[in-house]
């Protein structure tokens, strides 16, 4: 099993109303037994998988156990790691046999992409008789998330800090300007030097 392709989608796309990872993987085929036994150490290892089964929509029936249980994976690390709960899909991709898709809405965008290399690594491993660090695994993807996290709070005490060196009206206008530039960043309006 392997990930082909990984792409970060903005919100209300042809997939998830939320910003998303479409993830593209590709898929061997397992015997039944070898899924059984996936299944048993899995659930052994991470009991809240079973909770995560209601929560992976299929968008055709043409998509093996496998693929889903790496959405579910990828689902409950991120439930694990940073109290995350979303709805994924999974589906086939055209015309590309043993390909398929899973769309994954996040709102950790630096930990989307390394959850789902962690869950493909962690249902391989399994899936081979391995044993797989999920303490290190989660503890790497809360590392992610604080990353995101800090930088902007530092930004945010220094803005406070400037502000505060400003008399009454001047913090006002400035505050003004801040927030309208931060407004624009964040609907993607990006201002032009002329």
């Amino acid at each position: 099993m392997k990930i082909i392709d990984q792409r970060f989608l903005d919100c209300d796309n042809r997939y998830s109303t939320l910003p998303c990872l479409l993830g593209i993987v590709e898929v061997d085929d397992a015997p039944p037994a070898a899924l059984r036994a996936l299944d048993r150490r899995l659930y052994a290892l991470l009991p809240g998988v079973k909770d995560q089964r209601a929560l992976v929509g299929l968008r055709c029936n043409d998509v093996p156990q496998l693929v889903q249980t790496v959405q579910q994976v990828a689902l409950e690390l991120r439930r694990i790691a940073f109290n995350e709960v979303s709805i994924g899909f999974v589906g086939v991709v055209p015309h590309m046999q043993r390909r398929y898709r899973l769309v994954l809405p996040y709102s950790v965008k630096n930990a989307a992409a390394p959850a789902l290399k962690m869950a493909t690594q962690l249902v391989d491993a399994l899936l081979k008789g391995r044993s797989f660090n999920l303490q290190a695994a989660i503890a790497r993807l809360r590392a992610l998330a604080d990353r995101r996290s800090q930088p902007r709070q530092h930004l945010v005490q220094s803005a406070r800090s400037a502000l505060s060196a400003l008399g009454d009206k001047a913090r006002r206008a400035a505050r003004v300007r801040l927030l309208g530039a931060a407004l624009q960043r964040s609907c993607g309006f990006f201002e032009t030097a002329a």
